[in-house]
Parts: C-alpha cells; structure tokens; sequence
C-alpha cells in the first residue's frame, strides 16, 4: 500500500507524528508533502492508496476519497483563533465579522464544512 503523509515541519506533518504516537504506529509513507492539499492529491489522483488528511479535505473531496474515523484523531486537534486587530480603524466590522462567524449560522457553517467548534 502505498501512503503519503505531509512533511513533520508542516502542521498537517506534525498532526501525523502525533496520530502515529497516539496510535503507537509507526507509519512508512512514499511520499512526504509539503501541504495537505498535496497529500489529498496523490490520493484522489489515485498515485496513493492512502493519506492522512483532515476532516475537512476529506468532505471536499466528496465521493473521491473515503474517510475513516478513528479514535485516536482527537488528539491531532488544529486550533484557528479569531481576533480583531488591535489597532483596526474598522472595529465595530471587524466585531461584526467575529460575531457572525463565532453564532449560530458561523458555527453551522464550520461544522457542515467538517470543522469542530467551541
């Protein structure tokens, strides 16, 4: 089977050395990619069996890839804050922005995309 991983200096890379730990694997990859897009790629373009990817690649991809879920990916979690910059001449926008990403229909969207949310 050939597997393709994302390189350790990138995020996705370091998911992976986690997933590896957490699952006590030790995983051989043909490939280590400089992004998680690439990663996604050599599967869809069928040059891989398998890759690690996020939640949210795998629901991009629609009907190209099948996901499997596996306990251990909980540990492997990415946070996105969200701020305003301090010195913004625009706050009250950039408040605005926030507010609808961070309620209800924001929230919705991030999950129906795969993200989790807080």
């Amino acid at each position: 089977m050939k597997v393709v991983v994302c390189a350790p200096q990138v995020p996705c890379g370091a998911a992976t050395e986690t997933i590896e730990k957490a699952t006590g694997t030790t995983l051989t990859p043909v490939s280590e990619e400089s992004s998680v897009t690439d990663v996604l790629g050599k599967v869809t373009s069928q040059e891989a069996d398998a890759g690690l990817v996020y939640v949210t690649d795998v629901k991009t991809a629609g009907d190209k890839v099948k996901g499997i879920p596996f306990a251990e990916s909980d540990k492997a979690v990415n946070t996105y804050p969200i701020a305003a910059v301090g010195a913004s001449k625009n706050n009250d926008l950039a408040q605005a922005f926030i507010a609808a990403v961070t309620g209800s229909e924001g929230k919705q969207v991030l999950t129906d995309a795969g993200f989790g949310t807080l």
